[in-house]
Formats: structure tokens, sequence, C-alpha cells
């Protein structure tokens, strides 16, 4: 969503059902919401980045030459690097954040920005909403290929008879790599031909019961939240039901609506580069998970 302001009410797309009606000897026809606008609402965390580079202080010694011939060279890198850096913090706050936590102690991890999925889901799971026999816990560590295996068809088998007759290509297991590795390893075992990409070393798909399984860049951030322990997560819940929300109107500057924002300040002698944005997770139809976590 790229319109959130402030929060925008969630509809319950899934609320709609038993709405067939006998035609009786009558003209009046009785009509039934289809669907309904809730209590929940998706909300956005205003956010920045920035950074400045000062001359007289990072050109020293040979690079002094390479600034005076190739200044334009290195600026062109900077804003991509502090576009990547930004990109790397919201994909993990996006997943893993939580207003509430710490900061990283090491300086590597952004997880405190804004609530991401997982928290919401915790909510959800605290409150019922997600029943607790949709819940699952996970052995931390590495896991056998037998045990990744085991995972998934825990979490298929826990599926309420809503999620259960959802048609399968409308659903996905969310998994992290490193169980996705293991249970291509189960696979293979059981004679799996397929083609696999050279940059994962997973197949293209893989499925588990007709489900499609995407893994998730997860291990790293989850390790480091909790010790260095592998820890491990799968979802099978419906594809897009997680959300995340922007302001694609939102900025800095003046008038408040510059995205991006690079200047020379004369007053500070540096360059100043600038990232502002909002951000925001909810989860549209969170009864319409399975979570299974290790940590």
């Amino acid at each position: 969503m790229d319109d959130v302001v402030h929060s925008r009410p969630i509809m319950d797309l899934f609320g709609g059902q038993n709405i067939l009606k006998r035609r009786d000897a009558t003209c009046k026809l009785i009509y039934s919401p289809v669907g309904r606008l809730g209590a929940r609402y998706i909300t956005t965390e205003k956010l920045y980045a920035a950074t400045e580079d000062c001359q007289e202080e990072f050109y020293q010694g040979a690079f002094e030459d390479y600034e005076q011939e190739n200044f334009d060279i290195f600026g062109e890198k900077v804003l991509p690097m502090l576009e990547k850096g930004v990109a790397s913090d919201i994909y993990t706050n996006k997943y893993f954040g939580d207003i509430t936590r710490q900061s990283d102690v090491n300086g590597m991890w952004s997880w405190n920005k804004f609530d991401g999925i997982f928290t919401k889901y915790a909510k959800y799971i605290a409150d019922g909403t997600i029943p607790a026999s949709q819940t699952f816990t996970i052995p931390s560590g590495e896991l056998t290929a037998q045990q990744a295996h085991d995972q998934l068809m825990t979490a298929y088998d826990a599926q309420d008879s809503l999620l259960y007759n959802f048609d399968d290509d409308l659903k996905a297991f969310y998994v992290d790599k490193k169980l996705a590795d293991k249970y291509y390893e189960w696979l293979l075992a059981t004679g799996f031909v397929g083609v696999v990409e050279k940059q994962t070393g997973l197949p293209a798909k893989m499925y588990f019961k007709g489900i499609e399984i995407k893994w998730k860049k997860w291990n790293g951030v989850l390790a480091a939240m909790n010790g260095g322990t592998v820890e491990h997560a799968v979802i099978l819940t419906l594809r897009g039901n997680w959300l995340y929300a922007a302001d694609s109107k939102y900025g800095g500057g003046p008038r408040r609506n510059e995205a991006i924002r690079v200047w020379w300040s004369d007053d500070d002698n540096v360059w100043k580069r600038q990232i502002h944005l909002k951000a925001g997770t909810e989860i549209a139809a969170p009864q319409h998970s399975v979570v299974g976590l290790s940590f």
C-alpha cells in the first residue's frame, strides 16, 4: 500500500460466507455483506537515513589526488551504498521489527524501527486470533532433512478447515533458507530431479503437497537475535496476506515531499544525503495462518 499517510482500515476480505439464499415466492431480496471493515488498521512510522561526506577528513594521502580527479565517480557510489543499506534495514524490520526491542549491541542489524510481521503474529497468537492449534514449536539448531520435512508436515496438518479448502495455488509456505536447504536434501533423497539456481543452490520452485515453498533470508538476523543459535520459522498462509504500507507522497525537505535529497552544504563543507520514507506492516487475515517458530 503506497498511500498510507498514517493509517488505513483493513477490510476483512474473507468475512462474507454463507450468503446463498433460497428464492421463495416473494419479490423481496435479502442482501448480505460480502466484506466488512474491521477495527484493525495498518499504520506507518516516519523513518529516515542520513549521511555526509567530509572531504577534508576523508581524502588524505593518496586519496587526495583521487578526489581531485575522480570525485564525481566516487560520489556516484555513495548514494547506491546508502540505498542498499536502507533496503537491508527495511527488510529486517519488515519481518522482525519490534519497537520495544533493544538495539543490536553489535550495531549491525536494524530491528526496532517499526513492528514487523513476526511481532504482529505474536500479538495475534497471544489474543487468540490465531488458535493454539495453529501454532507449533520447531527445534533450535541445525535440522536434519527428515526434521525439515516434518516441520512442513506439521504446518500442513495444522490448517483449519477454511485454510485447508483454499486452492493450493492461493497458499504458500514461507520458511528460512536453512530449513529450505534441508528440505531440498530430503527431496533429493526421494529422487527429486529439478533445475537448481546457481545463486541459491535451490530449485527455482519447490512444493510440499502442492503448495509452493518460498524461502526467506531470515537466518542471519535470527541468529543475531538469539545469541548465535540457529533458529527457524515456518509459516503457511495465503499469498498476499502480509501487507507493507508506505506513503509515496511523504519525504523530507521544505515541503516534506522529497524522498531522496543530495546537496552540498557550504556551512559545513560536506556533501549531505538523506532518504525519507514511511513504513509499516500488518496481516490481512491472521486467522488464515499456521505459525511454527523456534525462537
